[in-house]
């Protein structure tokens, strides 16, 4: 009885329920293009910058292998394995401390374009809610549900009907309205 009188109540409210793929809305949206490119710029500029400190790290490789091989020829004179003995010893150095700069610039680069990621995904998310959440305003619907809920194998839409509007194509309208030709 009490089942029947909430089953009653319920269809008494006309809930209006929507669903939005934000993942597709995401992918497709023109400005993801726009600042995944910037982002790729930035990460390749970086990379330039420490495959150069690697070329220099690698010619001190080079050069301290050719210094070892005099420093250990017997059959060089004395005075000039030891001279080369020094400069491998300092170029070691020198080499060690170009390698650790090259490691602090790689994780630097690394957390540079990982937070420019995250920032990037925030604000488009940010972005696409907003046009979501205009379009819901406008048609009157009660409840959307991201059906790209993400992790996938988490997916909080087990079962939708053809009944339930998908407003992805409409949002994704909205967001690519300013798009430059």
């Amino acid at each position: 009885f009490l089942l029947s009188g909430f089953g009653l109540q319920a269809s008494a409210q006309e809930i209006k329920i929507a669903v939005v793929d934000m993942q597709d809305a995401l992918n497709r949206y023109y400005k993801t293009e726009i600042e995944v490119e910037k982002i790729n710029s930035m990460a390749e500029e970086k990379r330039k910058n420490l495959d150069e400190r690697q070329a220099s790290y690698q010619m001190m490789t080079n050069e301290m292998s050719e210094l070892d091989k005099v420093a250990r020829d017997t059959m060089l004179d004395e005075g000039k394995r030891k001279e080369a003995m020094e400069k491998l010893q300092a170029l070691a150095q020198e080499r060690a401390k170009q390698g650790q700069e090259i490691a602090d610039a790689q994780r630097k680069a690394s957390s540079e374009v990982m937070s420019a990621r995250s920032e990037m995904e925030a604000t488009l998310v940010g972005e696409i809610k907003d046009t979501v959440n205009a379009i819901v305003e406008a048609q009157g619907h009660d409840l959307v549900f991201d059906k790209s809920f993400l992790p996938k194998a988490n997916k909080a839409i087990l079962y939708t009907s053809d009944n339930v509007a998908d407003l992805t194509e409409e949002v994704i309208g909205a967001l690519n309205a300013g798009a430059p030709e």
